[in-house]
């Protein structure tokens, strides 16, 4: 059984201990993962939301954009205040993601739950793929 399930009346997740003990363990375990290798947004949120809540499939990327968003915006402030960063490679990069973006809601709004997730599961392979390749042939 899932510990964070939707209230049919309310829309919202029945918050228990073990509801925000799985969470709490996920968003540790993508925020490490993001500190480390730079990924875990999507990569950790997505498959845990899938076990551990009974969320759709568009509600589970949203929730992981929302949080990506929020992390990113926090890392934004620090790297500028601090300095560090490079406005003429993000800026451009930025703006290609939030293209990206925009184009990826357009072709989601068009798949199935089901159609979704598969196409999560090959952009991960596709990602697993080139990281191994890259780090193989690269050392």
């Amino acid at each position: 059984m899932q510990p964070c399930v939707l209230n049919p009346l309310q829309g919202r997740l029945r918050w228990t201990l073990p509801c925000a003990r799985a969470l709490a363990f996920t968003g540790m375990l993508s925020g490490l993962l993001s500190g480390l290798l730079g990924v875990g947004g999507g990569f950790v949120i997505i498959p845990a939301l899938g076990r551990y809540t009974n969320l759709d499939m568009k509600s589970m990327v949203a929730t992981s954009l929302a949080v990506i968003a929020l992390v990113s915006s926090g890392s934004l402030l620090t790297a500028s205040l601090s300095g560090v960063m490079q406005w003429a490679v993000g800026a451009p990069f930025a703006l290609g993601a939030l293209l990206g973006l925009l184009g990826g809601r357009q072709v989601a709004q068009r798949l199935a739950g089901p159609r979704l997730q598969q196409a999560f599961a090959l952009v991960g392979i596709g990602a697993a793929v080139l990281l191994a390749g890259n780090t193989l042939v690269g050392q």
